[in-house]
Order: C-alpha cells, then sequence, then structure tokens
C-alpha cells in the first residue's frame, strides 16, 4: 500500500475510531445508568422496563425508515443538501404521532404503574430526536459538539437516575432517567443548530426519499437486534428471563456501537469514492478490513463476559453472564454485515440488502421466541447470532460473487 493509502487508511480509521469512542461512552453511561437501577430491581422488573425501552428504540428506527442514514451518506457524497436534509427532517417530525401513540400504548400495557408506562412511551420520540439532531451536526462536521451533547446527555440522565433512586421506585427512576438523557441531548443539539427557518419539505418529496432510504432502516434495526429480541424473550420465557436477557443486551451496546460507527463514516466515505471505480475498490477493502478489526472487540468480550457481568449486575443476574457472551459472538457477525452492507448500499443495491435483512431478522426473532420458551434467555441468544449468520451469507455471496461489480457506476441495480 502506498504512504497515501496508509494515511487515508489511517484517517478512515480514525473518524471511525473518534465516533465509536464517543458512542461508546455514551452507551457505557446507558449501561451504568440502567446497573445503578438494577442493582435495586428484581430481573423480572428491570425485563417490564427493558421490553419498553425495547419497543421504544425499536419503533424509532422504523419511524426513521432509515432517513438519518441516508442523508447522511448523500450529504457526504454531494447529491444532497444540508438544507433540504433539514427540510426532510422537519416534515417527518410532523409525523411523529405514528411514532408516540403506539409506544405510549404499549408501555401501559406492559407496566404496572401507569405513569411509568407514560414516561417509557415517550421515550422512542426522544430517541429519534437525538439521533437525528446528533446527524445533522456531524453533516456539518461538528463532530466535537455532537459528541459533547450526546455524553452530557448520558451523564445527566444517570445524576437523574442516581438521585432519584432515593425517592421513588427504581423503575420510575430508570424510566424518567432514560427520557432526560435522549430530550437533553437533543436540546443541546438543536440549540446549536439553531432554528430551521425553510420550512419544511413536501410529504410527497418526503416518501420519495423513503423510497431510497429504507435498506438503511433496515440495516439500523439489524444493528439493535438484541433490542428487537428482549420484548420476544419477555413474552417467550416471561419477565425474568426478559431482565436477563435485558442486562446482557444492555452492557452490549458499546460492541454493538463498533459497527454502528463504521456506518455512520463509512457511508460518506465511499459515496466519495463512487465516480472512480479504482479508487472505489480500495476504499471497499479498507471498509472490509476495518469490519475484521472491530469484531475482535466483541470476541474478547465474548470470553470474559461470564466472569464479569455477574459482578456487575449482581448475583441475580448470574445467567446473564452466558448470554452476554453468545450475544458478542453475535455483535461480531453483525460487524461485519454492517461493512458488506455499505459496500452493498453503495454499489445502489439497497432492495437486496433491505430484503436480506428483513428475511434474518424475522428468522432471528421466531428463533429467539422458541429458544426463550425451550431455555430461556441464555438459549434465546442463539436468534441474534442465527439471523447475523444468515445475513452475513447472502451479503457475502452478493459482495464477493459473480454479481461483484460496482452497479452503482451504470446508474442501475441488478
Amino acid at each position: 500500500m502506498t504512504g497515501a493509502g496508509l494515511r487515508t487508511g489511517k484517517v478512515l480509521v480514525g473518524r471511525i475510531g473518534s465516533v465509536a469512542g464517543s458512542l461508546v461512552v455514551g452507551q457505557v453511561l446507558v449501561g451504568l445508568t440502567y446497573v445503578a437501577a438494577a442493582r435495586q430491581m428484581e430481573p423480572a422488573e428491570l425485563g417490564l422496563v427493558a421490553t419498553c425501552y425495547a419497543i421504544a428504540t425499536v419503533a424509532s428506527t422504523i419511524f426513521d425508515v432509515g432517513l438519518t442514514g441516508y442523508t447522511i451518506r448523500e450529504v457526504g457524497g454531494g447529491d444532497l443538501t444540508f438544507l433540504r436534509a433539514r427540510q426532510l427532517v422537519t416534515a417527518k417530525r410532523r409525523l411523529v404521532l405514528l411514532l408516540v401513540v403506539p409506544t405510549v400504548a404499549a408501555s401501559l400495557l406492559i407496566m404496572r404503574q401507569p405513569i411509568d408506562g407514560l414516561v417509557l412511551g415517550v421515550v422512542g420520540w426522544a430517541v429519534w430526536e437525538a439521533q437525528t439532531a446528533n446527524a445533522l451536526l456531524r453533516m456539518q462536521e461538528k463532530f466535537t459538539k455532537a459528541v459533547s451533547a450526546q455524553l452530557i446527555g448520558r451523564a445527566v440522565g444517570l445524576a437523574v437516575v442516581l438521585g432519584l433512586l432515593v425517592v421513588l421506585p427504581a423503575q420510575r427512576a430508570l424510566a424518567i432517567g432514560l427520557v432526560t438523557s435522549f430530550a437533553l441531548e437533543a436540546a443541546i443539539d438543536y440549540s446549536i443548530l439553531r432554528r430551521n427557518r425553510h420550512g419544511a419539505s413536501s410529504q410527497a418529496d418526503l416518501l420519495s426519499v423513503h423510497r431510497r432510504s429504507y435498506s438503511f432502516g433496515i440495516v439500523s434495526l439489524a444493528g439493535i437486534g438484541q433490542q428487537l429480541d428482549t420484548p420476544a424473550v419477555t413474552l417467550g420465557a416471561g419477565p425474568g428471563a426478559g431482565g436477563i436477557y435485558a442486562g446482557a443486551g444492555r452492557l452490549l451496546g458499546p460492541l454493538l456501537f463498533l459497527s454502528w460507527s463504521m456506518a455512520l463514516v463509512g457511508a460518506p466515505w465511499l459515496a466519495r469514492a463512487r465516480n472512480d471505480p479504482a479508487e472505489l475498490r480500495r476504499e471497499e477493502r479498507r471498509i472490509g478490513l476495518t469490519a475484521l478489526g472491530l469484531c475482535v472487540g466483541p470476541l474478547v468480550a465474548a470470553a470474559v463476559g461470564p466472569t464479569i457481568i455477574p459482578w456487575i449486575l449482581g448475583d441475580q443476574f448470574a445467567m446473564s453472564g452466558t448470554t452476554f457472551a453468545v450475544l458478542a459472538i453475535g455483535a461480531a457477525l453483525s460487524t461485519l454485515n454492517q461493512g458488506l452492507a455499505l459496500v452493498l448500499q453503495n454499489r445502489k443495491a439497497e432492495h437486496f440488502v433491505g430484503v436480506t435483512i428483513t428475511v434474518g431478522l424475522v428468522t432471528g426473532l421466531v428463533v429467539t421466541y422458541v429458544a426463550a420458551v425451550l431455555g430461556g434467555a441464555v438459549w434465546a441468544a442463539v436468534g441474534f447470532v442465527v439471523s447475523q449468520i444468515y445475513i452475513l451469507t447472502r451479503l457475502a455471496i452478493r459482495v464477493f460473487g459473480p454479481s461483484r461489480v460496482p452497479r452503482h457506476v451504470e446508474g442501475t441495480e441488478e
């Protein structure tokens, strides 16, 4: 590799490392927030809160329909202006009741106390606002400010939980802390972005964008697969097993953010090279090697998890350690999938990526539910691994198989 190539590779890894570092620290703070509350809760109580949080988080990703990831790539590639991206976000916000009403209804049905259900029901909205605002800052290359807002929000959320645990039930303190964390991040981000004075795009324009962005949303769902699994485990094996699974899943977050950071940085990175086939192939190789390198973290975590996790969460969560180890193996596979999906999306194979990940997720959820019924949380974790193996196989065949020619050069998808 030439000196210029090495420098370019270092820039890519450096940017991924910077984004990953902030996301990992943010997730560590979220994990500590859960740990602080979990040590004063039974697994069944944590299972209910985690189920509501998982539903809200997944709902926010579905509601986004890949808009965040798509606009990041298109603005990075110069095919979309920041102004239009801001207008699309404003148009999307006008539909927020499509997110809030279902999540509030689900949380009210799950939680024993209505007030807890109401608070957890708006977590999805707060998560979407925080992630969208953070993405807008990154589009303007205001990475430091985006990182600062996120970390301040998570730190304040943890402080709120620690303070409220003195006067409120642990479930309610955790619910309020989670909402505070994301809502504060969004508020700080938008104070930096300032008010959008250019209005919203039309709903027809938004729908047109969503026809191209949906695969980004599905890829995001793959990255939070263990959160999507939590309600399935609770339904199949009860709140206790759901709490064990959630305890492992919440601590898995930093590992998954390694792959998410690659998606955030890699999409615009590849987009800049897609008009030069030779350069594109070099950048695709860099993405692949980076994905392989990022797999080391989850694999190491899988080896030490069974020993460390029970020590962190307490003896009542002893089985979370083994569950964590299985999920961490799935996280390593998910990291490889993120790299392959990036390459294919940049080749305009969004439809193939979307269908593959959808089938993989549905298959994984079915396996998770059945395994939870048969063997509890540990067996259920296998469902996440199964889904990632299926996705990896399909994406790898498409990337390295006979149809590996970058179709985006011709502007069509096979």
